[in-house]
C-alpha cells in the first residue's frame, strides 16, 4: 500500500486521531508523515483541527457534529462518562464520580466541557443536577460507524467502563 493511502486510511478509521498516533501506527518518521498529511490536506481529502498543543485529523466525510463526538471519545474520562450515560440514561454528578472512581473536580471539568459542546444536558433538580446525553441516537450512530468494537460491547451490555 502506498504511504499516502496508508496515512489516509489511518485517518479514515480513526477520526480525531493525533499526529503522534498516526506516526506510531504508520511507523513513518516525523518529516515523512508531515509531507503526506500536507499532501492529503492540499488534495482536500482530510480536515485538520489545530489547537494549541493538539492537532487532530479527520476524513472530509465526517460531519462536524460527529467529529466533535469522536474528539470527545478520544479522551478516556470523557468517553467513560458518555458510555455511562448511554447505559444509565440519567445520573447525578456524584453517581458519575462514584461509578468512575474519579475526583469531583475531574468529573466537573469533563461535564462542563460536554455541556459546553452540547453533547449532554443538565436538568436542574434538588438536591443535585441530573445529567443525560442530548442526542443518544447520534452518539450510538457515531459508535456504530467509527468504533464498532465498543458499540458491539455496549449492545451486548458487556461494557466494562475501564476496559477500553
Amino acid at each position: 500500500m502506498e504511504r499516502l493511502e496508508l496515512v489516509h486510511n489511518i485517518i479514515k478509521k480513526n477520526p480525531a486521531v493525533r499526529f503522534n498516533d498516526i506516526m506510531r501506527i504508520s511507523k513513518l518518521k516525523n518529516g515523512t508523515l508531515t509531507h503526506y498529511i500536507s499532501k492529503l490536506e492540499n488534495m482536500e481529502k482530510i480536515s485538520v483541527e489545530r489547537t494549541p498543543r493538539i492537532t487532530r485529523f479527520y476524513d472530509k466525510s465526517v460531519p462536524k457534529k460527529e467529529a466533535e463526538i469522536c474528539k470527545q471519545l478520544t479522551r478516556p474520562t470523557v468517553k467513560h462518562i458518555i458510555m455511562l450515560l448511554l447505559k444509565e440514561k440519567v445520573m447525578t454528578h456524584t453517581e458519575i464520580g462514584d461509578s468512575l472512581k474519579k475526583s469531583p473536580a475531574t468529573i466537573s471539568v469533563c461535564l462542563s466541557e460536554l455541556f459546553e459542546k452540547n453533547i449532554i444536558e443538565k436538568t436542574y433538580d434538588i438536591p443535585s443536577n441530573k445529567y443525560s446525553l442530548k442526542n443518544p441516537t447520534l452518539i450510538r450512530g457515531v459508535l456504530n460507524v467509527y468504533y464498532p468494537d465498543i458499540s458491539a460491547r455496549l449492545i451486548d451490555n458487556t461494557v466494562e467502563l475501564l476496559d477500553f
